[in-house]
C-alpha cells in the first residue's frame, strides 16, 4: 500500500467530559494530499454516570481502579468500534485514550513538574487484540518530547480536510478545552492552540444547578435567559492561562473541578443562569480574541460538543462582525471531527507520515505520532455475551 492509496481507517476519542466514547470509519482517497474524506459510519457508546464521574475526577482514583480502567477502557472503545456497519475493513485503528493528566512545557512551573508529561489510558495492545487490527495510540508524548505542548493535536487534520477555497476558516473546537485552527492555503502557515476552558467549567455548573439530573446544559436549558456579569467573567480571564501567549494549551489541571467548584463558591449570590452564561461567555468572548489574533479570519465554525448550546452560539454570533456557522454534517460534525481526526493520525503513521505541526505545538520537528500496537490473531476476538 502507497500513501495515494485508498484506505479505510476507524478513529476513537473519548474527551474530558467522560461522557462516552465516538467511533467514526473514514474512508480517505491517500494519506498524503488534502481532502475531505467520505465519513462512512459513526457510532457514540455513553458511560454510566459512576464512570463519567470517575474519568472527570481521576485524583479520587486508586492506583488498583486507575490500572483497572487501563485495561477496561479499550474493551469499552471496541464495543463502540463493533457497532461501525464495516469496521472489518479497515486497515488500522486509532484511539486518543482518556486524558486524565496533561503537564505541557507552558505549565511546567504552575504545576511543579520537571518534565513535561501527558497521561491518556486505555491499552493500545488489548484493543489491537480485541478487534485484531493495528492500533496507534500515545498521540502526545513524541510532540511534547521535542518540546511541544503536545496540544492540540487536531489542526493538521483540520487543514488535510478544509478545501482551499475556504482559507482563512477559523475552526473552533469546543470540547471540555476549547481550542482554534487558523486553516491557511499552506500547512506550514496554519496556526492552532487552547484558547480556554471550553464546556468544562459550564458542565460542572449544569449538574451543580440541576442537583445532578443534567451532565451538561442540555439545549441551552439551564442557561437561557441568563445575563453576562462581567464580574465572572473579569475572574476567569485573570487566570494565568490567558497571559501565556501561543503555543499554550490547558487542561482540567487548570479549569476543571477543583476549578470550578471555587469559582461556583465565590458567586453564590449570583442567579444559576446568569453564572453559567457568564461562563459561556468567557468561551466566547475566547474566540473572538482568537479570531483577533489570526490574521485573514473570513468566516468561524464551530464544532465540538459545545457547539450544540445555543446559548454559545448566540453569544459567539453578536460578538464576531464574521459568520458563525455551526458544523453539522460531515467530517466536521460535533461528534465525528475528533475521532475523524484521530483516524487520519492513525494512517499517517502507519505510513510512516508525521501529523503535528511545530508552529502549533512549540515543538523542534514535526513528528510521526503515537507508536503501533500489532495484534497477535488476524480474526477479531468474539466477546462473551453472556
Amino acid at each position: 500500500m502507497t500513501v495515494a492509496d485508498p484506505i479505510r481507517t476507524v478513529g476513537i476519542m473519548s474527551g474530558t467530559s467522560g461522557d462516552g466514547v465516538d467511533a467514526v470509519l473514514l474512508e480517505l482517497e491517500g494519506v498524503e494530499q488534502r481532502h475531505e474524506p467520505r465519513v462512512l459510519d459513526h457510532a457514540h457508546l455513553p458511560f454510566e454516570s459512576e464512570l463519567q464521574a470517575e474519568l472527570t475526577n481521576p485524583t479520587s482514583l486508586s492506583l488498583a481502579r486507575l490500572s483497572e480502567l487501563h485495561a477496561e477502557l479499550p474493551r469499552r472503545y471496541a464495543a463502540a468500534v463493533r457497532e461501525l456497519d464495516g469496521w472489518e475493513r479497515c486497515a488500522v485503528v486509532g484511539m486518543h485514550g482518556q486524558t486524565l493528566w496533561h503537564g505541557p512545557p507552558s505549565a511546567s512551573e504552575s504545576l511543579g513538574h520537571r518534565i513535561p508529561n501527558t497521561l491518556q489510558i486505555g491499552s493500545t495492545a488489548v484493543l489491537a487484540e480485541a478487534l485484531a487490527r493495528p492500533v496507534v495510540g500515545d498521540l502526545r508524548s513524541a510532540d511534547m518530547f521535542h518540546g511541544g505542548e503536545g496540544a492540540p493535536i487536531v489542526p493538521f487534520a483540520h487543514w488535510f480536510f478544509t478545501p482551499v477555497e475556504h482559507a482563512g476558516r477559523l475552526i473552533v473546537n469546543v470540547g471540555g478545552i476549547a481550542n482554534i485552527t487558523h486553516v491557511t492555503a499552506d500547512v506550514d502557515d496554519v496556526v492552532g492552540y487552547d484558547i480556554g476552558p471550553g464546556m468544562m467549567i459550564a458542565d460542572y455548573l449544569a449538574r451543580a444547578l440541576s442537583f445532578g439530573d443534567l451532565d451538561y446544559d442540555r439545549d441551552g436549558q439551564l442557561s437561557r435567559g441568563g445575563k453576562v456579569v462581567e464580574s465572572v467573567v473579569d475572574y476567569v480571564f485573570a487566570h494565568a492561562f490567558f497571559h501565556k501567549p501561543p503555543p499554550r494549551s490547558t487542561g482540567r489541571e487548570d479549569f476543571g473541578r477543583a476549578y470550578a467548584k471555587r469559582l461556583h463558591e465565590r458567586f453564590t449570590a449570583i442567579a444559576g443562569r446568569d453564572l453559567l452564561t457568564s461562563v459561556l461567555a468567557v468561551t466566547a468572548r475566547a474566540i473572538v480574541r482568537a479570531a483577533a489574533e489570526c490574521e485573514g479570519v473570513r468566516e468561524v465554525l464551530l464544532t465540538g460538543g459545545g457547539a450544540k448550546n445555543p446559548t454559545l452560539l448566540r453569544l459567539t454570533r453578536e460578538s464576531l462582525a464574521l459568520p458563525v456557522e455551526r458544523a453539522e454534517h460531515g467530517v466536521f460534525a460535533a461528534s465525528c471531527h475528533e475521532p475523524a481526526a484521530i483516524a487520519l493520525i492513525a494512517a499517517r503513521t502507519l505510513a510512516g507520515l508525521p501529523s503535528s505541526l511545530p508552529r502549533v505545538t512549540g515543538a523542534d520537528r514535526a513528528c510521526v505520532l503515537g507508536h503501533i500496537a500489532r495484534p497477535s490473531a488476524q480474526v477479531p476476538f468474539a466477546p462473551s455475551k453472556g
